[in-house]
């Protein structure tokens, strides 16, 4: 039995403008709500009273469980099996909640690379990711996006 190897993904075999979209996932009420109770109890994420008087109409995502689907869908992308991106981390996030999430939404990802510089340090790249968090439910709006600066390794040299 053969073993399959993982290809890593690196700096030089993107693209600005490569565009990479990820399955879709519906919102789970019990777990948007675990969340929100756990971390955000604001009225208009936990309390259905309040949250249909809030003006949302309804119980919404909190921000923080919104970005836990944003990176439970990202591991998607960037983890497949076989192959994995070389990212070092992100140092810099500029992120916009452009509207809610709500329990019964379908989300899905889509990460585009906006640039990529080389870097002093020849074993990395620096790129700017665009994330835009699309709601199918509501034909495809973006709910979040973050704009992101991030560090990814470059090919090692044969």
């Amino acid at each position: 039995m053969e073993i399959p190897t993982e290809v890593p993904i690196y700096f030089e075999d993107l693209a600005i403008g490569d565009s990479f979209v990820s399955e879709e996932v519906t919102v789970d009420n019990e777990e948007m709500l675990a969340y929100n109770l756990r971390n955000a109890p604001w009225p208009f994420h936990v309390d259905e009273a309040s949250a249909a008087q809030s003006p949302y109409g309804s119980l919404i995502a909190s921000g923080g469980y919104t970005i836990t689907l944003m990176y439970r869908l990202g591991h998607k992308i960037y983890n497949t099996p076989g192959r994995r991106w070389a990212v070092l981390g992100a140092l810099d996030w500029h992120l916009k909640f452009a509207a809610p999430v709500r329990s019964g939404d379908r989300v899905q990802l889509r990460i585009t690379i906006k640039s990529k510089r080389q870097s002093s340090r020849p074993e990395r790249g620096h790129f700017d990711l665009l994330y835009e968090l699309l709601n199918q439910k509501e034909k495809s709006s973006v709910v979040l996006s973050v704009l992101m600066a991030g560090l990814i390794a470059r090919r090692p040299p044969l």
